[in-house]
């Protein structure tokens, strides 16, 4: 079981032309800005649960992944104020903080079996 209290849950809504990219993402946080889990949401609703459980198992890796992003979360969220929408060429963007029961209800409605019971 997690503690919720040494991690944050953040909602990113994301408007952009039509594409394969999600439209919503889900985010779990630790406190160096790691992202151990996160969830996409796309446009048809199909939601794509992941965790670094999930790819660090994959191969022969020579370092244990600890973030499903690149640096630190936090940093890649600096000046984006809670709510608002920040705008890039097409993209719209927001990035609202939400609480751990809201993203634990969309991991745990979502999450498919593990991977052998799948075949």
């Amino acid at each position: 079981m997690f503690q919720h209290m040494s991690f944050s849950y953040y909602r990113c809504d994301w408007i952009h032309p039509e594409s394969e990219e999600p439209v919503i993402v889900y985010y779990e946080v630790d406190i160096t800005g790691d992202v151990p889990r996160l969830i996409d949401v796309f446009a048809d609703g199909r939601r794509q649960c992941m965790s670094v459980a999930d790819v660090s198992g994959r191969e022969h890796e020579m370092q244990r992944i600890t973030s499903l992003v690149e640096g630190s979360f936090y940093d890649g969220i600096a000046g984006l104020a809670d709510g608002m929408f920040f705008e890039e060429g097409q993209d719209r963007i927001s990035m609202t903080r939400i609480a751990a029961d809201r993203f634990e209800g969309e991991w745990q409605a979502h999450r498919l079996p593990t991977p052998d019971k799948l075949h």
